[in-house]
Parts: C-alpha cells; sequence; structure tokens
C-alpha cells in the first residue's frame, strides 16, 4: 500500500510539473494567437516578396549601377576635347638695331579638336590666328594676319600600340559590371534558397503542430477509456497514472510543437522582411512530387554552365589575363611616330590671309620618331611580374571552385535521391505504424493488450506521421538545394 500510494505521489508531482509548464506556455502564447489575420502563401508569393522586400538585395542592386558608370568613365578616355584660346600681349623694350621695333601688339586666337582613338593614335587639328603690329619701320606688312591649319598625329609603335591595350581598363570595367550583374542574380539565387527553405520548415512546423495535437488526443482518449476500465473493475487502478503522465508529457509536446511554428514563421518573415508581425503565415503550397533527375554528369555540366559564382571567378581570371598583357606591353620602350601637315596664310588684311590658306600653296609637313628608353625599367617589370602571379592565383581559385562545384553537385544530387526514396519508405512505415496501431487499440478494448503497449504504438503512429511529412519537406529543400547548386534556381 505504501508503494502504491508513493507511486501516486510521484506520478502526481510529474503531472503538475507539466501542468505548471502548460500554464506557462498558455500564458505565453495565448489562445488567439493562431486567430490573429490569416495569410495563405503560396511558394511563388513568398518568393517574389523577399526579392521585392529584401534589404540587402536592394543594395545589390545598386552594384551594377556603379559599374556601368565606371564603363562610361573608362569610355571617357577617347573622348574629343575641344580647346579654345584668346591672348593679347603688349611689349616694349630697348632695342640695339634701329632695324627692330621697341613696341610690339599681338593677339591670338586658336581652336583645336584633339583625342586619342582606341589604336593609341593621339591626333590635334588645330586652327591658330594671329594679329601683330609692330612700330619697326622695316615691316612691309604692318599689322598683319597670320592663319595656320595643321593636323598633328602621333602613333605607338611598341608601348600602347593597338586596341587590345589601350581598352584594358575599359575591357575590365565592361567584365566588371558583367560581375556584377552575375552577383546580383547570385544574391537573388541565395534569397530564392533562403525563402524556399524558410517555407518549407513552416510548413513542416504546422503538420509537426497538427499530429502532435492528434497524439495528444489520442492519450487523452486513451484516458478516458483507461478510467472507464479502472471503474468497471477491467484494469488496475495504477494504470491511470501512466495515462496521465503521457497526456501530460504530449500537452508538452504540443506546446514546444506550437512554439516551433512561432520560430518558423518568424524566420520566413525575416527572410520577406515583412513588416507585419501578427499575422499568422500558411504555406498551402503541396511539397512537389519525386521524379527522375537528369544524370549526374550533366547536372554538373548544368552547373558550370550556370553557377554565378563560376562565371564571376571567370570574368576574374579574363581580367587577370587582360591586366598581364597590359603590363607586359608597358615594358616596352616608347617609340612613337610622329607626323604633321598644314596650310598657312599670311597678309596685312584677315579676309586676305584666310584666302591664302585656302590656295593651298602656302603649306607646312613634318614627320619623324621619337623614342624613349627607360633604365632599369624597374617599375614595369614589376608591375608585369604582380599582374602575372596574379593571374596565376586567379587560375588556381577558379580550379579549386571547379573541383567544389562538382562535389556539391554530387553531393546534393545524392541527397535528392536518398529523399525521394526516403518518402516511399516513409510511406510504407506509417501505413504499418497506422494498421499496428489500430490493431493494438482494437485487442486493448477486448482486453488483450496493455496501456503500455497501446501508448507505444500511438508514438510510433505519430512519430511516423511526423517522418512521413519531414521526408516530403526535405525532398522539397534537397531539390531546391540541388537547383541552387546547379545555378538554375530561378527559372522555373
Amino acid at each position: 500500500m505504501f508503494q502504491i500510494t508513493n507511486y501516486r505521489l510521484k506520478f502526481k508531482k510529474l503531472i503538475s510539473v507539466h501542468h505548471l509548464a502548460l500554464l506557462i506556455c498558455i500564458f505565453l502564447f495565448p489562445a488567439n494567437t493562431f486567430a490573429a489575420e490569416k495569410l495563405e502563401l503560396t511558394l511563388s508569393e513568398a518568393i517574389n516578396m523577399s526579392l521585392r522586400e529584401n534589404l540587402s538585395l536592394a543594395g545589390e542592386r545598386i552594384n551594377p549601377k556603379i559599374a556601368e558608370a565606371d564603363i562610361k568613365f573608362r569610355k571617357g578616355e577617347f573622348d574629343p576635347n575641344i580647346d579654345l584660346k584668346a591672348t593679347e600681349s603688349y611689349k616694349k623694350s630697348s632695342s640695339p638695331s634701329l632695324l627692330t621695333g621697341t613696341e610690339e601688339r599681338t593677339a591670338n586666337g586658336d581652336i583645336s579638336l584633339g583625342g586619342k582613338v582606341n589604336t593609341g593614335t593621339t591626333y590635334e587639328l588645330k586652327w591658330a590666328n594671329e594679329r601683330s603690329k609692330s612700330n619697326s619701320p622695316y615691316l612691309t606688312t604692318n599689322p598683319y594676319y597670320t592663319s595656320a591649319l595643321v593636323l598633328t598625329m602621333t602613333q605607338p609603335l611598341l608601348k600602347g600600340i593597338g586596341k587590345e591595350v589601350q581598352e584594358s581598363n575599359l575591357n575590365v570595367a565592361k567584365n566588371n559590371y558583367e560581375a556584377s550583374r552575375l552577383s546580383l542574380d547570385d544574391k537573388s539565387i541565395g534569397i530564392i534558397a533562403d525563402t524556399a527553405r524558410a517555407y518549407w520548415d513552416l510548413a513542416f512546423a504546422r503538420y509537426d503542430f497538427e499530429v502532435a495535437e492528434l497524439s495528444l488526443k489520442l492519450a487523452q482518449n486513451l484516458l478516458a477509456e483507461a478510467k472507464a476500465k479502472i471503474d468497471a473493475g477491467l484494469l488496475a487502478p495504477v494504470e491511470i497514472f501512466k495515462a496521465e503522465a503521457e497526456a501530460s508529457l504530449r500537452e508538452e509536446s504540443l506546446l514546444k510543437a506550437k512554439k516551433l511554428v512561432f520560430d518558423m514563421a518568424d524566420r520566413l518573415r525575416v527572410v520577406m522582411n515583412m513588416k507585419d508581425w501578427q499575422a499568422e503565415l500558411i504555406p498551402i503550397e503541396k511539397t512537389p512530387i519525386p521524379t527522375d533527375i537528369q544524370p549526374v554528369e550533366k547536372a554538373t555540366d548544368t552547373a558550370f554552365n550556370n553557377r554565378k559564382d563560376y562565371k564571376q571567378a571567370s570574368i576574374e581570371y579574363k581580367n587577370k589575363e587582360i591586366l598581364r598583357k597590359y603590363f607586359d606591353n608597358q615594358k616596352y620602350p616608347d617609340l612613337n611616330l610622329i607626323g604633321s601637315a598644314g596650310l598657312n596664310g599670311l597678309n596685312g588684311a584677315y579676309d586676305n590671309t584666310l584666302d591664302r590658306l585656302g590656295s593651298r600653296d602656302y603649306y607646312s609637313w613634318q614627320f619623324g620618331l621619337s623614342l624613349r628608353i627607360p633604365i632599369g625599367n624597374s617599375a614595369a617589370e614589376g608591375n608585369y611580374l604582380k599582374a602575372m602571379h596574379d593571374e596565376e592565383k586567379s587560375g588556381i581559385t577558379l580550379k579549386i571552385l571547379e573541383q567544389k562545384i562538382t562535389a556539391e553537385v554530387r553531393e546534393t544530387w545524392r541527397t535528392v535521391q536518398l529523399a525521394s526514396e526516403t518518402i516511399s519508405a516513409t510511406k510504407k512505415t506509417r501505413t504499418a505504424a497506422e494498421k499496428r496501431f489500430e490493431a493494438e487499440k482494437g485487442r486493448f478494448k477486448v482486453g488483450m493488450a496493455t496501456l503500455n503497449d497501446v501508448l507505444k504504438f500511438q508514438e510510433e503512429y505519430a512519430k511516423a506521421l511526423s517522418s512521413e511529412k519531414r521526408a516530403e519537406v526535405d525532398y522539397a529543400k534537397a531539390t531546391v538545394e540541388l537547383e541552387r547548386i546547379k545555378g538554375t534556381l530561378g527559372q522555373w
């Protein structure tokens, strides 16, 4: 009798502890918490909201604009310039000869168009005009006007020659723009994956909450049945404590499941940057049905063709190659071909000066070479060596990424295969657990099974239901991960 009483007290303490926990959780999670405004969400709706509202993605969208501005800046290197110049000067000085004047006034007006083309050629077309007046008695024309139209061009022959060298910075800027767009796409894919994972986690949490509710209801029904059997003298009174303790444990499990629903909903809200923290989020998307997936080799090829980080790494390698070629060219001597040709005219009247300029009777030309050889050339050699090693390092990084992508695809591909097979296995397990539970419940009614047996099979049935849903959600998340790894997520 003492043992039974002691046993009763232990169970009462256990039950009272669980009831206390239940009361605390009820206070923390009011009954009307799930009665808030309901917001049913499909997966695509959740993803669209994430892409539209995500703050980090909003910042990432600015980077292509910055890179595009850099392209415009680099193109400016080949923009022509128009220069205008007007001056007037006066000079009065002593003269050692009667042949030269002591006073001279000069006015100049020049306009020129100059710039550089992408082959490295620099050009300047200059129209220079001058009016001179002096008190020299020996000038036959005073004042007189001069006008000259001269085209000057300089073409690099070694250092700086060619479109590839001249457009190095521009090509790097264009590649950086493409890389920034890829980075934006990669960020978007990451957000889509995060949203999908949070969505399916919430879907599972809500289903698991329903399973916990069912498990509690089964325990409560069994408790009522056990009381009836005890009252009828068909069951020992001590069995009631097992049923009560199990019901209390399942109440606790239900509260934990409810908390998990809130946690997963908040996680989804954070990903979607949702301002409403009260609405009840209800995922209504059905988990995907397992289908055949492409062979792992084809999946790997797809990843190399679509992975944004791989394309970014390839672009980075191209940039390093461009810079290495540029700095290799900068080691050469500065040899330039220089040429100029022009027309000129002079007269006491400006109109006549222009007529003489247009007659092409008076002209000038000049052609030649200029050579500048740096002694030592340490700066150019150092820049080239640095660029060469940067290219080498970038190539190694690209190969490491190729290995990583191959391994990720293979591992994730196997995960999808396993998840697909697990769904089939858990369906069979759930069916068997349900049949065992129903059979054991019937045997308990006729006194052929113990209370412990029924509780055991109840628990196994609840776990089987949860495991089946977990397998379906794991498959959904695995397919999302495989598409992310392949770089095709978001193309559906």
